[in-house]
This record gives structure tokens, C-alpha cells and sequence, in this order.
């Protein structure tokens, strides 16, 4: 008691509430911790003590009862229980809302804690203490925060020490016993309360309970709750008669809970029933006006309650609203909500609704039905190419002026929107129809002589058309083609007379528009030449965005007609040739590339002419960078030559990636082709290693990859000399520089030529070049977190030949470090760089296992025996450090799961005794995450895979939990 004394205690937090948090912390954390704090917080806070003390101790005592209330014995229980809630009785009345809610809390806690099927209801025990009978008091102001925070407490706080099935006996008990009367109560105090302040919390703890009820209600107590709200409904006149919009907000937030809880079978039959539903859409049609006038007269918040309203209500009653014409006019009024051009706020909730309404025709396939609405979807696409528009002055600044770019991403949010309704729409709609409709729209305006407003129509159309593409091509809907080409005639027949037709922005969402799908249609030989000059001309634009699209446009229309590409190739190959500086100049590769990687006959024919002009390129660029080298270092004009250096590589390197992988012999010239290129380029991709990655590690990243897809479409025509050299270059440069892309080459040809003999050797020298290196990178194991791109490819390196070449790695020398470095990874915190560790260690475990499928090549019994050896006198390690790394709490789930994964792996060991190892660690770690009979039942079925998953899930539970306590 010496060490807790009442004087220390208040000295501390007095320190602590002046600011200097580091000298008290760590004596209030111990203290809070300790069998004192009980005696000591209840002594002073019942002692009348400063008011500057009473939130640090309340604090304290909420803690302790949140975590040390189980652990008191029976009678400690009872003088416990009794002295805390007459500090809740004292200071829950009191004006200080930071002190209320702690009161709130510990009487949440006391009572979930206590709770038995003979507790008393809520209200009953709170009417005990305390009288809230009078209205706007202290008193009531608890009893609502108890009631506004219980249901969530019970259901959502973790950190509270009862377990799932208790927790759920709880909830039940008090859904069966208090929900009724607590909603009655909080309905009844709607109708008597005059002041909104109460209103506002009687609003939250009402939908606070609905959420609690809608979590495990079944459809009986719905139908009963139905009943019951039809006599007292809360919202009756509620939304009419509010003034206060952050009321209204609450009102509206209650009501859409409420509509949740109601029962499918109700809200699938079109008759209204029961009665609440009938009076819920009465009081909707009141507000009707209401939303009228806000909308007139652009009053954002109410439009946003009402709005949101009608979405959760339509939805919810959609099938009613189809069936009954009763409940017509709601429609209607959506719709006419909907096309109001202050209601563009609104479009992502209204959305919503459309989109639930047309899958609910789409799903009940009623032909009558869709005719009904026929009409309503004529307004509703009309809505959308309105709400699709873009405004005049924005279009006429995009591209020219950047600081329109956050208000047109903001207009660009709902055009998105209406995208979807329309990808919705095309699945009820022929897609013919709703072109023939837009089409329709556009025919008002005069093509050759369009007005401004003509070509944010024709813009906003467009936009649409994209979202409806995709349908033409699944339906098949040539009559859709026939009338989309001729709407993309008649704008390049207009495009390059008339200024706006050549907009920035008009012309990228026709270019977008390709590359959504139109590209898979447009074959036709009338139409392709001309949209190939318009594509050019895009490409050539000075606005970087509209070259991306045209850029997209051309690679998606080449990828379509590979034929035309192959006529024109050498328009094309001089168009990538000239146009290295256009933004997204890899669609032009992969457009071209596409076509003459199609077939082993184009490769042979056009893959050289291609390689050629990035050879070119490169030579060119080579000698422009070396001379940059000498006379200006760090200059814009050598960032910029290196940059145009990195694009050829990766060029060459999408060419590749789109060789298929064949090793049959009549695949053979290509291979040889491929490796010729190489071989060619090795000179520039050397000097690109050893000369620029060194201070521009991005060339390396794109040396890798272009040298990784030739690996893999090459095989063992790859010489071992031209790989010797490969190697021998990447390996000077990493002892200079922790370059990853250098340990990611030997991982590649780890899996590539694994199979082939005469590279075995080299594979072997390589692998420990490249750990001997990265160990002098990561001395020490601060390291890894330092370095988690290199500790990923290391690691990454280790699985590769783990899985593919596991004698290479059983043979190597640095076998030793390698697993002393395994140990002091353990418990990394870098998540990428630990879902790859935790892969390695996972294959260490599996290469001791008679055999894995997990492994390319059987490993010999005589390498396992001598790994076994090896790695035996750090299983007790590496179990005690993966156990630690648990009670740690990794950062990200799923390195929970990896970390689990190992565990069980390494459990699986035929020559450890893991029964004893298990025994050790939870002997070792602390003693309050797991009863004596929890341990026991874990070390008991400690090779039953199923008991240990469920053991290790409660036991890293457990630690977080505990650690929370800090």
C-alpha cells in the first residue's frame, strides 16, 4: 500500500493534468493495474476530493471494472458494486458531460457484468437510483446517454471480458424482456417532451435500439413491433412539424432503422399492410411540398434528409411501389426529384433507388410491368444525360487550367453515377432503344452546325453510350452497332470544321468511349481509316489526359484488327517512333505488339523491325547520357534522356511479355530470335545497370523485367555465357548498392532454368554471391524494417529456391545465416515484407516433411537429414520468438494467418516434441491470457489442425485484448 499511497495517486494526476504526461504515465498505468486502485479511487472520490481529479479517477475505476470486475471475489463483488454505484449516483448528475459518460460507462459495465435472467430491466434499475422523471435534468440526461450506449456496448465493444455465447444470452434476455418497454418509453417521452435538445437524444437512443433489434429480431416480433408502432408511432407529424435541421437529420436517421427492421414478406406484397406502412407513406406525401420548396429554393440539408428518406423507403418497399398504382406518385415525385438541377447533390442516393427498382423489374421478368414504366425510363434517361452535362465554363478550362481539375472531378462523380443506372437499364432495355433515344435527343441538334449546348449533349450522351457498350457486344444487338457508328460518323465528319467538336474534353470522352468496348465493334473498313487519322490526331494532342485516351483508343482498336495493323505497320511503327514523348506511350507499344506477337509467322516477319527502333533509340541515348555524365550531373536534360531511356526498356519488355511461352521445337526460331535481341541490346542494358541504376534504381526495376520475360520465353536457349554475363553485371552493381531488382533476377531464373543441368552451377554461384552481399545490407535487425523492399526480395529469393532448387539451397555454405537470420526476422512489422518472410520460414518447416507439393523437384532423403541437423537447435527459437511475434498483434490479418500457418507447419515436425515446446511458451508468456484448462485442452490436441487454429485465434485475441489495457 506504501507504494499506491492516496497522496501519490493525487500528486500524479495533478502532474499528469499539467501537462508533463511522460513522468506520470507510467505510475498511473502500474497503478490502475494494482489490487489498490479499487480502495483508493472509491476513497477519494467519495471524499468530496478537487474537481481536477475526478476524471483521471473515474477513468481509472472505469478501467478496472472494465477489466478486474470478474476477478473479485463474491463479497468483494457486492461492497465493490454498491460503493461505485453511489460515485455514479453523485457525479452522473453533475453538468460535466466528460464525467457523465465515464459514469455511463462504469454503469454499463456493472450491470452487463451482473447481469442474470433475474436482473431488473434497465429503466427499473436506473428508477432505483436515480428520478428522471423531470425533464431537461441531469438525471434524464443519464438514463438517455445509458440507453443511447448500451445497445453498442453490448453488441460492438470487445474490450468488455464476456465471451460470445454469454454475450449473446445477454443481448437475447434483454430483446425478449426490456426492448418493448424501452421503445415504448422512448415513444412515449416523444410525445411529451416539448424541448428539442431531448428530442435529439431520444432520437438516437431510439435508433440505437432499432439497430440493436434489427440485429437478431425474427419476423414474428417484427409483425408484433409493427403493431405496437402503429398506436405510438414516434414519427407521426415528426417530419412536418421540425424546423431544426439537425433534428430532421436524427428523425430521418430513426425512421430508415426502423425501416430496415420491417419483415421481407411485408414489404413484398403489394397491399399495404399493416398500418405503420400506410401512415409511413402518409407522412412521406406530407413532406412532399416541402422537398418541392427546398429544392426551388437550393436548401441543401433538408433536400438531403428527404431525399435520403424516400431512397431508404423506396428501396426497401420497391416491390409494393411496382405493384401498387396507390403508391404511384412516389415514383413519379422521385423522378421529378431526380431531374431537378438543384438535386445534383443528391445523385449518388438517388441512384441508389433507380438502380434497386430496375433490378427488381429485371428480376421479376414481367414484360406488362416494364411496359408500365416505359415512360418513366424515357424521364429517367433524360435525367441522366441532364445530370451528365458538364458546366460550359469548366469544359471550355479543361486542360488549360489546372485548378478547375477538383471542380470537375466533382461533376465527374455523378456522371459516373449515371453511368451505372444506364449499365442497369440496358439489362431490362434493348440497348438499341435507349441509343435510338439518345440518338433521338441529338437529332434536335443540327450536327454540322451544333451550338455549344448541342455539344455538351452530344458530350453527355457519349459518357452514357460508354456505360451501355458492353451489353451491345453480350446481347449481340447489331441494330445498337449499326446506329453507335452512326453516331461516331457524323462526329468525324464534323470534328475537325468545328472548334467545339474538337474540345479537349468532348474529344477524350469520344476517345473513351472506344476504349470502354466501341473498339470491339468497329471493323468496318468505311470507318477505320478515318477513326485511325481522328486517333492520330488525339495522340498528338497537346492536353495529356486526351492523348492517354487516344492512346487507349489505339491499342484496344489495334488489339481488334490485327490484320489492319499488319497493312499499315509502317505508318504505325514511324508513329512509335516519332512520338516518344506522348503520355501513355506504352498503349502504342502494346497496340502494335499485340498484332505482331500474334503468331509465330508475325514474330519471325516484324518482332526484329519493331526491337529495332528501340535499339535505335537506345544507342542514341547511350551516347547522349554519357555525355551528360561528364558535363552535367543531376541536370533536368539528364533526367529527362534517362527517362526516355527506361521507356525503351519497358517497351521491350511489354514485347515480350506478349510472346507466348512455348518450348516446342517448332517455336524454336523464335526463341532464338528473341534471345538474338538480347544479346544485341546487352551492351546498352550493361551500361544501363552499371552506369545509371547505380544513383536511378527505377532503369534497374525495367532492366529486370525486360530480362525476366525474356527468361521466360527463352528457356534454355539462353546461353549460360550470355546468363554468366547477366549475373556478373547485376552483381557488381549490388555490392555497390542495395538494389532489390538485383536479387529478383535470380530468383526468376530460379524458377526458369531450374530444370536444366548445365545452368545448375551458375544457379548455385549466384544464389551465394547474392545472400553473402545482402548479408553485409542487413547487418543487424533494425535492418529489415529499414530495408523492406530488400528484406521482401530476399526472402522472396529464399522461396523460389526453396520451392524450385531446394538442394542448391541445402547445399549452400550460407545455410547457417540464413536461418540465424530467419530468427531475428521474426515478429517484422513491415506487412508486405513479413507475408513473404513468413512464406520462407512456412518453407523451411514444409522441406523437412517427407515431401510437399509445394516443392517442383523431390529433395533427397540425405539432405533432409543433414537440414534436420542444422536447423534442430533453433526450433525451440523460432517457436518461442513466432509465439511472441503473436502476442504482439501483427498489423494486418492476414500476417496473423501466415504467422498461424507456420505455427501448425512447424507443429507438423515428426522430430521435434512439440507437445513440450507448446508447453514452454505458455509457461513463459503471460499468465492472464489463458485458463489452466484452456492450456491444458490446447496441449492435449496439439496435432489436431483444427484445435490448434482455434487455439492460436483465442490466444492472439486474447493478447490484443490485453494489450488494449495499456
Amino acid at each position: 500500500m506504501a507504494e499506491f499511497s492516496i497522496d501519490k495517486v493525487c500528486q500524479a494526476i495533478q502532474v499528469f493534468n499539467q501537462g508533463q504526461v511522460e513522468q506520470a504515465d507510467s505510475f498511473l498505468r502500474s497503478f490502475s493495474q494494482s489490487n489498490e486502485a479499487w480502495g483508493i479511487c472509491i476513497q477519494i472520490l467519495q471524499s468530496n476530493p478537487d474537481p481536477s481529479l475526478v476524471f483521471q479517477l473515474l477513468r481509472i475505476l472505469q478501467s478496472k471494472i472494465l477489466y478486474d470486475f470478474i476477478s473479485l471475489t463474491p463479497s468483494e463483488v457486492q461492497q465493490i458494486y454498491q460503493n461505485c454505484i453511489q460515485i455514479i449516483l453523485h457525479y452522473s448528475v453533475q453538468n460535466q458531460k466528460s464525467t457523465r459518460i465515464q459514469c455511463v460507462l462504469m454503469f454499463i459495465y456493472l450491470y452487463l457484468y451482473t447481469y442474470s435472467q433475474q436482473t431488473k430491466s434497465i429503466l427499473e434499475v436506473i428508477a432505483q437510483i436515480l428520478d428522471y422523471s423531470q425533464n431537461n435534468s441531469p438525471h434524464q440526461k443519464f438514463l438517455f446517454d445509458v440507453l443511447e450506449t448500451l445497445p453498442e456496448e453490448l453488441t460492438e465493444n470487445k474490450k468488455i471480458i464476456i465471451d460470445d455465447e454469454k454475450r449473446k444470452l445477454i443481448a437475447q434476455d434483454i430483446k425478449n424482456k426490456q426492448m418493448l418497454d424501452i421503445l415504448t418509453y422512448l415513444q412515449t417521452q416523444w410525445n411529451t417532451v416539448p424541448e428539442d435538445s431531448i428530442k435529439y437524444h431520444i432520437l438516437r437512443s431510439y435508433k440505437k435500439w432499432l439497430e440493436f433489434m434489427k440485429s437478431s429480431i425474427t419476423e414474428e416480433e417484427a409483425i408484433q413491433f409493427m403493431q405496437l408502432s402503429s398506436q405510438t408511432t414516434l414519427f407521426k407529424g415528426t417530419l412536418e412539424s421540425i424546423s431544426n435541421e439537425e433534428l430532421q437529420s436524427k428523425a430521418v436517421e430513426a425512421i430508415c432503422t426502423f425501416v430496415g427492421i420491417i419483415p421481407k414478406t411485408i414489404c413484398e406484397q403489394p397491399q399495404i399492410e399493416p398500418q405503420v406502412l400506410q401512415i409511413l407513406f402518409d407522412e412521406m406525401y406530407k413532406t412532399f411540398p416541402s422537398c418541392k420548396k427546398a429544392l426551388d429554393e437550393e436548401a441543401g440539408e433538408e433536400i438531403h434528409n428527404l431525399v435520403k428518406l424516400y431512397s431508404k423507403a423506396g428501396k426497401k418497399f420497391i416491390h409494393k411501389i411496382l405493384l401498387n398504382t396507390q403508391l404511384e406518385p412516389f415514383i413519379q415525385t422521385l423522378l421529378w426529384v431526380f431531374c431537378h438541377e438543384n438535386s445534383f447533390t443528391e445523385s449518388d442516393i438517388l441512384t441508389d433507388f433507380w438502380i434497386k427498382m430496375i433490378k427488381t423489374i429485371r428480376i421479376m421478368n414481367d414484360l406488362q410491368l416494364q411496359n408500365k414504366f416505359s415512360l418513366t425510363f424515357e424521364q429517367l434517361i433524360n435525367g441522366c444525360v441532364q445530370k451528365s452535362k458538364v458546366n460550359k465554363i469548366l469544359l471550355a478550362e479543361y486542360g488549360i487550367s489546372p485548378q478547375i481539375k477538383d471542380e470537375f472531378e466533382q461533376q465527374l462523380d455523378t456522371r459516373s453515377q449515371m453511368k451505372e443506372i444506364m449499365e442497369e437499364l440496358v439489362t431490362i432495355i434493348q440497348p438499341n432503344l435507349i441509343i435510338q433515344h439518345l440518338g433521338g435527343i441529338l437529332k434536335k441538334e443540327n450536327f454540322p452546325q451544333m451550338s455549344e449546348n448541342g455539344w455538351i449533349t452530344f458530350e453527355a450522351c457519349m459518357n452514357l453510350i460508354s456505360g451501355i457498350i458492353k451489353q451491345i457486344i453480350l446481347k449481340n444487338d447489331q441494330v445498337g452497332v449499326q446506329y453507335l457508328m452512326e453516331i461516331i460518323k457524323l462526329y468525324l465528319d464534323v470534328y475537325q470544321q468545328q472548334p467545339l467538336a474538337s474540345n479537349n474534353f468532348i474529344m477524350k470522352s469520344v476517345f473513351k468511349t472506344i476504349s470502354q468496348g466501341c473498339a470491339q465493334l468497329i471493323s468496318s473498313t468505311e470507318l477505320l481509316p478515318s477513326l485511325f487519322n481522328f486517333i492520330t490526331i488525339g495522340i498528338h494532342h497537346q492536353v495529356s489526359s486526351v492523348q492517354k485516351k487516344a492512346t487507349k483508343a489505339f491499342q484496344l482498336i489495334c488489339q481488334q484488327n490485327q490484320n489492319f495493323v499488319l497493312l499499315h505497320l509502317n505508318q504505325f511503327l514511324d508513329l512509335i517512333f516519332k512520338l516518344q514523348q506522348v503520355s501513355n506511350y506504352d498503349n502504342l507499344i502494346k497496340g502494335v505488339a499485340n498484332a505482331i506477337c500474334s503468331s509465330q509467322e508475325t514474330m519471325q516477319n516484324y518482332y526484329l523491325k519493331l526491337c529495332s527502333i528501340f535499339a535505335q533509340n537506345l544507342v542514341q541515348l547511350q551516347q547522349q547520357i554519357e555525355e551528360l555524365l561528364v558535363k552535367s550531373m543531376g541536370s533536368d536534360m539528364l533526367e529527362e534522356k534517362i527517362k526516355q531511356f527506361s521507356k525503351n526498356i519497358s517497351s521491350l519488355a511489354y514485347v515480350n511479355s506478349q510472346i507466348p511461352a512455348n518450348e516446342s521445337d517448332e517455336y524454336l526460331a523464335v526463341r532464338v530470335l528473341i534471345v538474338n535481341v538480347y544479346q544485341q541490346l546487352w551492351p546498352m542494358l550493361k551500361f544501363g545497370m552499371e552506369r545509371i541504376a547505380i544513383f536511378e534504381h527505377g532503369v534497374a526495376e525495367k532492366i529486370v523485367r525486360y530480362t525476366k520475360h525474356t527468361f521466360r520465353k527463352t528457356f534454355n536457349q539462353f546461353s549460360v555465357e550470355l546468363l554468366t554475363q547477366v549475373f556478373q553485371s547485376f552483381l557488381s552493381v549490388y555490392r555497390q548498392v542495395p538494389i532489390t531488382a538485383c536479387i529478383y533476377v535470380a530468383e526468376v531464373s530460379a524458377t526458369v532454368f531450374y530444370k536444366y543441368p548445365e545452368y545448375r552451377n551458375l544457379l548455385s554461384e549466384a544464389f551465394e554471391n547474392l545472400c553473402n552481399i545482402t548479408f553485409q545490407h542487413l547487418p543487424q535487425l533494425s535492418s529489415f524494417e529499414e530495408n523492406p523492399d530488400l528484406t521482401e526480395d530476399l526472402f522472396g529469393m529464399l522461396v523460389r529456391y526453396g520451392r524450385y532448387t531446394p538442394v542448391l539451397l541445402l547445399q549452400s555454405s550460407a545455410l547457417q545465416t540464413i536461418l540465424q537470420l530467419t530468427l531475428m526476422a521474426i515478429g517484422l512489422e513491415h506487412v508486405g515484407a513479413a507475408k513473404v518472410f513468413y512464406s520462407w520460414l512456412e518453407v523451411t518447416f514444409l522441406m523437412l516433411k517427407p515431401q510437399d507439393e509445394a516443392f517442383k523437384v523431390q529433395i533427397p532423403q540425405e539432405y533432409k537429414d543433414k537440414f534436420q541437423q542444422i536447423i534442430t537447435p533453433f526450433i525451440p527459437q523460432y517457436t518461442s520468438k513466432l509465439f511472441e511475434a503473436l502476442r504482439k498483434g501483427p498489423t494486418d490479418e492476414e500476417v496473423e494467418d501466415y504467422i498461424e500457418d507456420c505455427i501448425i507447419a512447424l507443429s507438423k515436425l515428426s522430430f521435434i516434441e512439440y507437445h513440450k515446446l507448446l508447453s514452454q511458451v505458455l509457461e513463459e508468456g503471460p499468465q492472464n491470457i489463458l485458463t489452466q484448462s484452456e492450456k491444458k485442452t490446447w496441449i492435449e490436441n496439439n496435432q489436431d489442425v483444427e484445435k490448434q487454429q482455434q487455439y492460436l485465434r483465442l490466444y492472439t485475441r486474447r493478447c490484443i485484448q490485453n494489450a488494449l489495457r495499456g
